[in-house]
């Protein structure tokens, strides 16, 4: 596959996405039993590869890949669209964690690469970024940003936490039109979870669901036990099978 899909094409972020509303696609890949990991966040190997593949399309359709730094910690991912056909030179997507105590692994794997891989820099690397508190200590964000990390320091909410109606003004401070937010389901909850953003329009702008032909079982859910209540509502614009997998595009309907 040389070219992204035309599904991708026709519903996710395209030339009228822009850094004064950036798009908010949310997405995850889930087992029948709606279950997105295996017991205590164990990974489990969900999409085939032709879905791996739309998923690393995805990623080079937006200007940036988003995860929890429990999903970092977790899974110690690169975040990167490495699948994509090289001879394209298609920017990679801008790495973000969100990590209100700025809990970041300096020995994460994101991190070596980008310190050890310079010709690699804006070829198939970006610097990782990392949302934290604007509560956290300095001589912390100085290790992080020593370690070869950027530190982006942000207003926190009541309870701690980086409120997810925020994010489209966080994404535009850094000149970001769009964002792919991949996991865990503490982000995607809080997400979904979140109707608007601080200016009133809808926050999330499009859901893309890999559902695979397996049970989990025993596991972690898309939305964590106890907040299944409240969910927007979610029209479906398009499946797609791809390989042994179906792929769901849909629009989050404004409450």
């Amino acid at each position: 596959m040389t070219t992204a899909p035309r599904f991708l094409v026709d519903h996710l972020p395209s030339a009228s996405a822009t850094v004064e509303r950036p798009h908010v696609t949310l997405t995850w890949a889930q087992s029948l039993d709606s279950k997105i990991a295996g017991p205590g966040g164990l990974r489990v190997i969900l999409s085939g590869p032709e879905s791996m593949l739309m998923t690393h399309w995805m990623r080079s359709m937006h200007d940036a890949i988003l995860i929890g730094v429990n999903t970092l910690i977790l899974d110690n991912p690169r975040l990167q669209a490495n699948l994509i056909p090289p001879e394209l030179n298609l920017p990679p997507p801008q790495p973000l964690i969100l990590d209100p105590k700025l809990r970041f692994p300096t020995d994460s794997r994101i991190l070596h690469e980008w310190n050890t891989k310079p010709n690699q820099r804006g070829k198939t690397l970006r610097q990782p970024w990392i949302i934290c508190g604007d509560n956290v200590p300095p001589e912390r964000i100085k290790l992080v940003e020593d370690a070869g990390a950027r530190v982006v320091p942000v207003e926190l909410d009541q309870n701690g936490h980086i409120p997810p109606s925020s994010l489209p003004m966080i994404l535009t401070s850094l000149n970001l039109r769009s964002v792919m937010i991949e996991g865990g389901s503490k982000v995607l909850s809080s997400f979904l979870h979140t109707p608007t953003r601080d200016d009133g329009s809808r926050l999330v702008d499009s859901a893309v669901v890999t559902v695979a032909p397996m049970f989990i079982g025993e596991g972690i859910g898309v939305v964590p036990l106890g907040e299944d209540v409240g969910l927007p509502k979610m029209k479906n614009v398009h499946t797609e099978t791809m390989g042994k997998d179906a792929v769901m595009i849909c629009h989050v309907e404004d409450q």
